[in-house]
């Protein structure tokens, strides 16, 4: 739908400077990436690239934490979890070293980051009921011991919410979130929690792969074993 918006969009000035650009030299491949890009198609291509620069292959690196640590890290984001949903969001604090007078937010859907009490305090409490619900959830927990007392720790964030004023329909989305916790008298506590969206082009072509259908590979498959039996007979 964005690639038709964008398209439908354009006007004749649009498409003739575009020609201009094209008569003067204009790289093919990255414009035809652009549109890929725009349609959520950007996986058809043959580079896999990110901001410019080829993305490796992916590993799956196990965790580094011992595992007291790493029970204790995924224990506090289960509070975490179960403080969202709870739609109780003032609580949130219990999970947040409330002697750090810096603590560091950076929601994705504001521009501006927080590093102060008063302003993440407004942003769990903004004064009205703006929110039908919210669903908070986490996987693929990763946790690094960076001291004694200092841990990091990077997951896969998902979410689905209903806004009171706006769209009518819930929506959902992911991240990944970066989180820094320190180790105080009363456990581990958050001390900065950045949400780490993806860009454009690649939160698209990753959302594409979660509306696949459970049945598709058994119906691929399928078609396979349909030519076979074609050709015997």
């Amino acid at each position: 739908m964005l690639n038709q918006d964008f398209t439908g969009a354009m006007t004749m000035a649009d498409k003739d400077d575009l020609k201009g650009q094209g008569e003067s030299g204009i790289d093919r491949r990255e414009a035809l990436s652009l549109m890929l890009a725009l349609g959520g198609m950007a996986g058809l291509t043959q580079e896999a690239k990110a901001g410019g620069h080829f993305a490796p292959a992916a590993v799956d690196v196990p965790s580094s934490a011992p595992d007291g640590v790493y029970q204790a890290i995924d224990g506090v984001l289960q509070t975490t979890r179960s403080i969202w949903n709870s739609q109780d969001f003032s609580r949130l604090k219990e999970v947040w070293d409330t002697n750090d007078p810096e603590p560091w937010y950076v929601p994705e859907e504001i521009e501006q980051p927080f590093f102060s009490w008063p302003q993440l305090d407004k942003y769990w409490n903004p004064g009205r009921k703006v929110l039908k619900g919210f669903r908070w959830d986490y996987d693929n927990l990763r946790v690094k011991v960076l001291a004694d007392d200092l841990v990091i720790a990077l997951f896969d964030h998902y979410y689905e919410i209903q806004l009171v004023f706006g769209p009518p329909e819930p929506t959902a989305g992911f991240d990944r979130v970066l989180t820094l916790f320190r180790k105080t008298p009363d456990g581990w506590k958050h001390i900065l929690y950045a949400q780490c969206p993806l860009g454009p082009e690649s939160y698209v072509r990753a959302l594409r792969k979660t509306i696949v259908r459970d049945d598709f590979g058994e119906f691929r498959d399928g078609l396979g074993a349909e030519v076979s039996a074609g050709e015997e007979e």
